[in-house]
This record gives C-alpha cells, sequence and structure tokens, in this order.
C-alpha cells in the first residue's frame, strides 16, 4: 500500500510541476522570472527521469499482480495496473515482467549518472556543504585572509585571478548552486536593470571551472586548453569577451547580503565577489575610476572625503555641553561607560553631523557617560575593504585595534551609529585581536528608553516607515531595536514596506558603491524610495548615514521631477525621529575642556 501510494503521489507531483512550468514559463517572464538563465532543460529531464522510473517500476508491479504475485490487495494501484495484461501467456507475462525491471533498472543508472553531471549535483553536495558553511551565515564579516606585507614576493597572489584560486568551500558552492533563483529575484542590482545576477555569476564560474577543469587535473596541455587558459576571471572593461565575469557584473554589487540570506545551499556569493574584486583591486589596480578618490582620501586623510581629522571634533561645537575626548595610551576614566564612534560621515558630512549630534545629546540626557576619539578617530577601513584594498584595510584595523587598546576600551563598550563601522569592530577586527564590545545607537537609545532613562513627551502626528540599513539588519540581525526608538514617540503611526527586515531592499550605497557612479538601469535608491512612497508616509526613518544620504538624495528627485512636493516626506535617523519627542533630560555631562 505504501509503495503504491508513493508511486501515485511522485506521478501527480511530476505532472503538477510540469503544470506549472508550463503556464509560468520563464522564458516569457524574462528578467522577472527567477529562472532567466537556469538551465530549464535539464529540469524538464529530472521530470522526465522520475516519471519513467515509477511508470517502469509501477508496470513491473503491474505484470507480477497479473501473475498473481502481488503481495496484497492493498497495492491496489498495482492489481489495477495488472488488469490491463490479463490474458497474457504466462511466459509473455514473465519476459515483459524481466523486461520492464532491466529498464528500470537502465533508467535508475542514467538518471543517477544525469544527475551527477547537472545542476541537480546539489543532491550530493548538500551534506558537505551544511557542514562547511559558516554559521549562522556568511554575512557580517567577510573571511579574512592575513596579508604579511613584509615577506610578499613577485610570486605572491592576493585576491581570486584564477578560477582554481577560489578555495575549497567557495568552489564547493559552484558544484552546489540549485539553480533556483532565490538570490536573482532579492538582488538589488538584477532588479534595477543591472547585468549582475548572483546566481548567473556562480554558474559561469562553473562552467568555467568545469571547462578547465581537465588542465587543472593535469590531462590536457596548454595549446589543448589554450582558449580556456587565455580568459579571465574578470574583464578589465564593460563587454569583454574573453572574460568570463563581465567588469560591470563585479562592480555593481552592493554587498547587501540578500543573495546569501536567501540561498537555500548557504553559497557565499558575497564573498566570492569580494575574492575577486581584491585581485582586481591590488593586483591589477582595475576597479571603476571615481573610486580611486575614495581611497587615496582614506590613505591620506583617514576619511572618504579627505576631509582630514583635524575637523572631526567640529560637531561638536554646536552642543551646549562638553564631551571628554580620549587619548591615546590614556585609559578612559573609570566612570565612562561608552567610547561613542563617530565613524567618518558622522564627523565630515554635513547631514550626518546632525544625527551624530541628536545622538550625543540623547545619551548626555539620560546621564550617559561616555567619550570620543575625536581627532585620534580615523576610517575603519570599511570603504577600502569593500572595494577590495584589503591591505589598507588591514593596516587600519591594526592600527585602530592598537589605539583603542592604548586606552582601555577592551574594559568598556563602543556604540557606534553607522552599521559599517559598527559590523567591522564588532564582526572584523576580532581577526585583528581586537575584541570590543560593540553596541549601534539603536540598541544602546531602545535600552536606555526601557530603562526610563529616556522618554518623549511631545506627541508627533505622523505616519513613518522605517527603512533597514543591510549591515544592521541581515548582516547583524538587528530588526527590533530601531523600531522600539521609533514606537516610543507618541502619535507616530508606523508602517512597514513590503520589502523590509530580513527582506529589506538595499539603498544601493554598501559594497563601496557610495563612491561609484551608477550609469546603468534604474537607480536602487530610486527603487528602494517609490517602494517608501507607496506607503504615503510624512516619515522615512533609518538607522545608517549612507542610507540618510540615498533616501534623501532619492526624495530630492521626486521633488526636482514634480513628482513629490517640495517637504511632504523628510528622512530622518531614529535618533532625529526620537529627539523630535521632546525628551526629558536626566542628567548632565562633564564639563567643557574635560579630557577622558
Amino acid at each position: 500500500f505504501l509503495q503504491d501510494s508513493f508511486m501515485i503521489l511522485t506521478l501527480l507531483g511530476v505532472a503538477i510541476f510540469a503544470g506549472i512550468r508550463m503556464a509560468l514559463d520563464p522564458r516569457r517572464m524574462g528578467r522577472h522570472s527567477r529562472f532567466t538563465g537556469s538551465n530549464l532543460n535539464q529540469g524538464w529531464w529530472v521530470l522526465m527521469g522520475e516519471f519513467l522510473v515509477v511508470w517502469t517500476l509501477l508496470m513491473a508491479h503491474g505484470v507480477r499482480a497479473a501473475l498473481d504475485h502481488a503481495p496484497t490487495e492493498a497495492a491496489f494501484l498495482s492489481v489495477r495496473v495488472g488488469g490491463l495484461f490479463e490474458g497474457m501467456d504466462p511466459f509473455a507475462l514473465e519476459l515483459t515482467s524481466a523486461v520492464m525491471l532491466i529498464v528500470h533498472l537502465a533508467i535508475v543508472g542514467w538518471f543517477l549518472l544525469f544527475t551527477l553531471n547537472s545542476k541537480h549535483l546539489h543532491i550530493a553536495t548538500i551534506p558537505f556543504q551544511e557542514l562547511f558553511a559558516r554559521q549562522p551565515k556568511a554575512l557580517g564579516k567577510l573571511r579574512t585572509e592575513l596579508i604579511d606585507m613584509e615577506n610578499m614576493d613577485e610570486d605572491t597572489v592576493l585576491g581570486v585571478g584564477k578560477v582554481e584560486d577560489f578555495g575549497f568551500k567557495h568552489v564547493l558552492d559552484m558544484y552546489t548552486c540549485t539553480e533556483c533563483g532565490r538570490c536573482q529575484s532579492q538582488c538589488p542590482a538584477w532588479n534595477t536593470g543591472k547585468p549582475l545576477s548572483p546566481k548567473l555569476l556562480v554558474m559561469d564560474l562553473r562552467d568555467h571551472l568545469y571547462a578547465k577543469g581537465p588542465f587543472i587535473l593535469g590531462k590536457e596541455d596548454e595549446e589543448q586548453a589554450a582558449d580556456v587558459i587565455n580568459m579571465q576571471l574578470v574583464g578589465d572593461t564593460p563587454g569583454q569577451e574573453n572574460a568570463v565575469i563581465d567588469y560591470d557584473v563585479l562592480w555593481s554589487c552592493t554587498t547587501c547580503g540578500a543573495c546569501v540570506e536567501e540561498c537555500p545551499v548557504d553559497i557565499e556569493h558575497v564573498d566570492m565577489i569580494m575574492d575577486m574584486r581584491r585581485y582586481k583591486t591590488m593586483m591589477e589596480s582595475s576597479f571603476p575610476q571615481e573610486a580611486g578618490i575614495m581611497l587615496r582620501n582614506v590613505e591620506n586623510a583617514g576619511d572618504p572625503w579627505g576631509v582630514g581629522q583635524s575637523k572631526r571634533e567640529e560637531w561638536t561645537d554646536k552642543l551646549d555641553f562638553d564631551i571628554p575626548v580620549a587619548q591615546p595610551g590614556v585609559e578612559l576614566d573609570a566612570d565612562t561607560e561608552y567610547l561613542f564612534w563617530v565613524g567618518c560621515a558622522g564627523s565630515v558630512d554635513d547631514r550626518s553631523k546632525k544625527i551624530t549630534q541628536a545622538t550625543a545629546q540623547l545619551l548626555h540626557d539620560a546621564g550617559v557617560k561616555f567619550a570620543i576619539l575625536g581627532k585620534n578617530e580615523t576610517c575603519n577601513g570599511d570603504p577600502a575593504r569593500r572595494l577590495g584594498m584589503e591591505y589598507l584595510f588591514q593596516m587600519l584595523a591594526q592600527q585602530n585595534v592598537e589605539m583603542l587598546k592604548s586606552i582601555g576600551v577592551d574594559k568598556k563598550k563602543i556604540v557606534a551609529w553607522c552599521p559599517h563601522c559598527f559590523n567591522t569592530l564588532k564582526n572584523e577586527y576580532p581577526d585583528f585581536d581586537g575584541n570590543f564590545e560593540v553596541l549601534h545607537h539603536s540598541e544602546v537609545l531602545a535600552q536606555l528608553i526601557d530603562d526610563g532613562r529616556l522618554v518623549a513627551t511631545k506627541e508627533i502626528e505622523a505616519k513613518i516607515t522605517y527603512h533597514d540599513p543591510c549591515y544592521l539588519g541581515r548582516h547583524n540581525e538587528v530588526y527590533s531595536t530601531p523600531r522600539k526608538v521609533v514606537d516610543a514617540v507618541p502619535g507616530l503611526t508606523p508602517t512597514e514596506m513590503g520589502r523590509c527586515r530580513s527582506n529589506g531592499f538595499c539603498c544601493g550605497a554598501g559594497g563601496a558603491r557610495m563612491w561609484v557612479e551608477e550609469n546603468i538601469g534604474k537607480r536602487v535608491n530610486m527603487e528602494r524610495v517609490e517602494e517608501a512612497l507607496e506607503m504615503d508616509p510624512d516619515l522615512i526613518s533609518t538607522a545608517c548615514p549612507f542610507c540618510t544620504t540615498m533616501l534623501s538624495d532619492g526624495i530630492a528627485q521626486k521633488v526636482q521631477d514634480g513628482s513629490l512636493a517640495e517637504g511632504k516626506v523628510e528622512v530622518l535617523d531614529i535618533s532625529e525621529v526620537l529627539q523630535r519627542g521632546r525628551l526629558l533630560p536626566m542628567a548632565t555631562q562633564g564639563v567643557k575642556g574635560d579630557e577622558a
């Protein structure tokens, strides 16, 4: 009974899947289908194989039933199929039974061989994929390979310039891709008309690995494999013919992590892209030209804008209280609870300075004892790292860790309001012996609200929607505390966008894209702004300086083209939203001129 039930359910499932595929033909849907670019014919072969395996087994059972060899009348399907063979000569029935079993076994053998030589190889590789996957997921920190600049020679390779340079896990990723397209359907680059599809990128790398495999294994010499060997892994210019991965594919990535979040088999798309970026940037100096300005500024001035460290304290001038400034080599005062890591944007960008001031004011009003680094703070290295300039990042990381330890931060807590700073300090600095307790300002503010140290008393009648920053949400799973901060303000009516929390849509600034022009397809920030405006909000809140900039730019563009009235929608950080709730000050901090 169970065997017959399984067979009829399998045949029914095959029929349903075939019907769905014909009704929703990906070829008709184009880019809107997550199966665009997948090997669709292989799927039909699998359905046919499943059908034939079950059908031949059912025929064999039916013949056995006709020979009165059915184990029981409970084999309801086999008995009914056996009725088709009534009246046949017993010898013919025995011969038919044997032929059906032989055909069944042959199809099973073919099906196994086909599976191992198609995208369905993932059936065999998934157990190993799960074993070697980063836990809980491959987001937050990047895989780190420490660079020893003193012992480098001309044979040293930084990053991945050939497919065989990929590590074991990433080769396993290529073999394990199911071509389901879930990553593609969520990718902000793909959804705004850009050439990057995480799925197609992995497929192209896999196909290239298959083609180059005989040479790698020594079964072909350089002459036989010349066409494959001469292909560049990543092109130097858009549309380059002899490249496996197009230039624009590599540089369209915002490292938002939507692909990794969606992947059912734990493929590390972002790490693979970063490995290739490292090679192009450090080995070939091949990267978007405009990003070179950012790299020079980070290296020479300590921030992507090139403003310089001397102006990092100017944002404090508009505060009516002083903040202690930590000095290298001098431990923070015993009563200092937090080091406020302001970040480059919060220190030098005019719009972001207002958010820094709001955050500092809130901490001050709540009676929190905190200090800043001021002119001693420099870039954490995230923009350089996401562009692929790994050695610059590691140099900055080592310097910052040494400085932070010298002031005793390992005995305190760090609060950062930029998710990129937060992610780097929390998840990536431990690789450089920087084990600090790092909190995002949303977490600290939410705790202060829970403790009754921050109370919003002013009612604000407004409809508000919250945009999840990728490096706060997906990369670090901080979803509830920013919303808790917004919910603390009376009168606000929160409304969620369709794509929110782990399914949130990128603003377009991640992966060093903040400093790279966006000339292909629709601008990512416009896609997100339009989704936000569908909620008909008065306020769009977020918790990231880059998200604030990108969303504000999108709103300004809508005002400029006449589709939105000026002043109708405002973009605010959650700290600014809370500050507008007219907080009750609980304490004061320090006197002018104090040092930690």
